[in-house]
């Protein structure tokens, strides 16, 4: 029987393409709207896709190593659920 081999990501690079993602995505929100044609809405709609994948992302991805209970933004420190140290090294299993 083969084991399955995990992959690692850094949290830090987690944290970075999420708010790269998140920028792309406004900002081809923003043209859909200040366009204001067909093109712009198909602009708009791919932007709103990319907001929505993005939310998928962190919340697969954004997640404690220790307990894998999902990291709020603003706890950057500490794990919220087990109380651990969560340093931007740490890697994410999945």
């Amino acid at each position: 029987m083969e084991m399955i081999e995990m992959h690692r990501i850094p949290l830090k690079i987690v944290t970075r393409l999420s708010v790269i993602f998140t920028v792309i995505g406004l900002l081809l929100v923003i043209i859909g709207i200040c366009t204001g044609t067909m093109i712009g809405l198909i602009i708009l709609g791919a932007g709103l896709v990319e907001l929505v994948g993005t939310i998928i992302f962190i919340a697969v991805f954004r997640r404690c190593p220790h307990c894998g209970s999902f990291l709020k933004t603003g706890c950057n420190r500490y794990c919220p659920h087990c109380g651990k140290y969560v340093d931007k090294n740490d890697y994410i299993y999945f």
